[in-house]
């Protein structure tokens, strides 16, 4: 019997040696490359692609990648969409287009249920899976801003390209949220009778004006097509899907996907396991978030890492950068208690919003993906993130965090008063003070 065990045991430790040496990663460089990353799969798919996000609208981005989804469904792949109900911007009339051509359309808490218990309760996971065997993972929407197709103000991500056993698991993630009862079939209207269009602009004038004038099948088609070509001639994206982008990723990576196992976040299992590798640093931490309205166990565990003389760095928005004021008033608020504590504060100046999510530890243990380390992530959202204790898998997210170090600002105690953001415009610092005097009533829904 302990022979017996004894095989069984080396069996599983194998298993798991060999899940590591097959696992593989490239942490992206930028937007363009996450853009064309996500294009080459998408042609280069074989079986099934799989894609779970936040938030999918229109723009030219996401539409030219849909419709190399349903060339894609044309040759027999098959082809899933999950989106949020609340963040979804693609009008339902256009859902039913694309399922005329097999592509499956399905909502995460969809508004016309009419379920309150939903609508706090979001997905707010970024994910793609091609071929059960490769995913993208991290913390771009599906939106021009992300990937550097609009004029104005965009946002800075940070994804990584995996393959191996840990897309797989990307991939069984993937088809139990679908099963869920949470998810339903796509509307066959709008969700409470909005148009989405109006709801919430994007684009260009003739851009927009020609998804309003849409009615008919050709219509949609012309969308598709023209979406295609803007984003090949004008954001410098190839349709050439020979690329290997394996080749230069970095082999052998032990990694684990780290997710909610229960749509009501019960078991709080994605803030339970980054406060653990928060507690286990030995000499530094570093914490990049676009949102840092810390909740008790995430700043309870900067504290202790502190008393401990771990160095502990936080990267995020400046005033003038962050698109969420309600959640800068928040973290304004603790700024004196985190720099007392002696924690290194850093706010980003570049023109875009700093959006990616990531955790260093001691320069081995890593997390990147959707969560914000504030408190919707802890108690409210379905997150999704890799984790790892891998040296090589830091070394490529601390290399890809240089640019943003380098164009941030160091917070000291003497700018308190006038927050870093020197370009922010008056209307905006005064709208930051009245929200400072009411935001901690509500800052458990941030």
């Amino acid at each position: 019997m302990r022979a017996a065990a004894t095989i069984v045991l080396v069996a599983i430790v194998l298993s798991v040696a060999n899940d590591a040496a097959a696992n593989s990663l490239r942490v992206l460089d930028g937007k363009r490359e996450s853009l064309q990353v996500r294009f080459d799969l998408i042609q280069q798919a074989q079986h099934s692609i799989d894609l779970s996000y936040y938030s999918i609208d229109t723009g030219e981005v996401p539409i030219a990648m849909i419709e190399l989804l349903r060339q894609a469904s044309l040759r027999g792949v098959r082809v899933r969409i999950l989106v949020d109900g609340l963040k979804s911007r693609l009008p339902a009339k256009f859902e039913q287009y694309l399922q005329r051509y097999g592509i499956q359309v399905r909502v995460y808490h969809p508004l016309h249920q009419g379920r309150p218990s939903w609508l706090n309760r979001r997905l707010h996971s970024k994910l793609m899976v091609v071929d059960a065997h490769r995913a993208v993972i991290g913390s771009s929407n599906l939106e021009n801003g992300h990937f550097e197709l609009e004029s104005g103000r965009g946002f800075v991500d940070c994804d990584a390209l995996v393959a191996g056993p840990i897309a797989e698991k990307a991939h069984a993630y993937f088809d139990w949220l679908w099963a869920t009862p949470d998810v339903r079939p796509a509307p066959i209207r709008d969700s409470l009778g909005l148009d989405v269009l109006r709801y919430r602009p994007f684009g260009r004038s003739d851009w927009k004006n020609a998804w309003r004038d849409a009615k008919t099948a050709s219509d949609y088609q012309r969308l598709l097509d023209r979406a295609l070509q803007h984003v090949v001639c004008q954001g410098g994206v190839r349709l050439d899907p020979q690329r290997d982008w394996m080749a230069e990723a970095c082999h052998g990576v032990e990694m684990r996907l780290l997710h909610d196992c229960s749509s009501d976040k019960s078991e709080h299992h994605v803030n339970r396991w980054i406060v653990q590798m928060i507690d286990r640093a030995r000499s530094s931490v570093l914490i990049e978030s676009p949102y840092p309205a810390f909740d008790r166990s995430i700043r309870s565990a900067i504290s202790r890492a502190r008393e401990r003389g771990v160095c502990v760095t936080i990267l995020t928005n400046s005033l003038d950068s962050t698109d969420q004021l309600n959640v800068y008033a928040a973290y304004q608020n603790h700024k004196r208690g985190l720099l007392r504590e002696g924690v290194q504060l850093r706010e980003y100046a570049g023109r875009d919003t700093l959006h990616s999510k990531t955790l260093l530890v001691d320069r081995s243990s890593w997390m990147l993906g959707s969560y914000n380390f504030d408190a919707r992530s802890n108690h409210l959202n379905l997150e999704l993130c890799l984790v790892s204790s891998d040296p090589a898998g830091a070394a490529q997210l601390w290399l890809g965090l240089q640019p943003r170090l380098a164009r941030s600002t160091l917070v000291r105690p003497d700018t308190l008063i006038l927050p870093v953001g020197q370009d922010a415009a008056i209307s905006k610092r005064a709208r930051l003070l009245m929200k400072r005097s009411v935001i901690e009533l509500y800052r458990g829904l941030l």
